[in-house]
């Protein structure tokens, strides 16, 4: 018996993310089948309530003017209908050495998923990380801050952004050995003229160490 001829690609890791992500979305809002199908039937894309399900199943592929119109209806974007679930980073074409939220990055548009891309991204997520520490920590320093109700607040974030500067301390010295994302020189040089947002603390050395206090 002659073995059937699939046409084109077989759907990859993407189009099970779209097809899960556009699920999940339908849901969120309460739309049965039924009223998605009329929508879609109404911006101009017949697509039937069987269609939908077997398109929700990953057995059907979406392509991008659907992507589109499906996001506007179920009120979300294309970018969050693309991107892979949290613990997954997996995208087809895309070799599995980024992490869940540099793939989120490049799906929004915020990250270029090369060597430069990720070392300017890691590099402001460093120096923003270190003012929001030093805000909290100034904050906690005020005469009389223990006694107010968002001292509990405070320290709960100061803790949680300790945590976030380890692990971009891990992921910026694989990304660059040489220590490139936490130099504040480097940094600096990278933003355009008047767009120094987010500068370098001035608390920090030329590696984004913090420089000793003198007693």
């Amino acid at each position: 018996m002659e073995t059937e001829r699939v046409r084109g690609n077989p759907p990859g890791h993407t189009n099970q993310y779209v097809a899960g992500n556009i699920r999940a979305a339908r849901q969120a809002i309460g739309m049965d089948l039924r009223t998605m199908s009329k929508l879609l039937d109404d911006a101009g894309r017949k697509l039937s309530p069987s269609g939908i399900s077997k398109l929700e199943a990953g057995d059907r592929r979406v392509d991008v003017d659907d992507l589109t119109v499906i996001a506007y209806l179920l009120r979300t974007t294309p970018a969050a209908l693309l991107t892979p679930p949290d613990a997954e980073s997996g995208v087809t074409g895309v070799p599995g050495e980024y992490l869940p939220e540099e793939i989120e990055k490049w799906m929004q548009g915020s990250l270029k998923l090369t060597p430069e891309g990720l070392l300017h991204y890691w590099q402001q997520e460093w120096f923003a990380c270190q003012n929001r520490i030093q805000y909290y920590e100034s904050s906690l320093n005020i005469p009389g801050s223990d006694q107010l109700p968002s001292t509990e607040t405070y320290r709960q974030r100061l803790a949680e952004q300790r945590e976030r500067a380890r692990f971009i301390r891990v992921r910026g010295e694989q990304i660059d050995p040489t220590g490139r994302v936490f130099s504040g020189p480097d940094f600096l040089d990278r933003l355009a003229p008047g767009q120094h947002r987010i500068a370098a603390p001035a608390h920090l050395g030329a590696t984004g160490d913090p420089i000793e206090r003198m007693q």
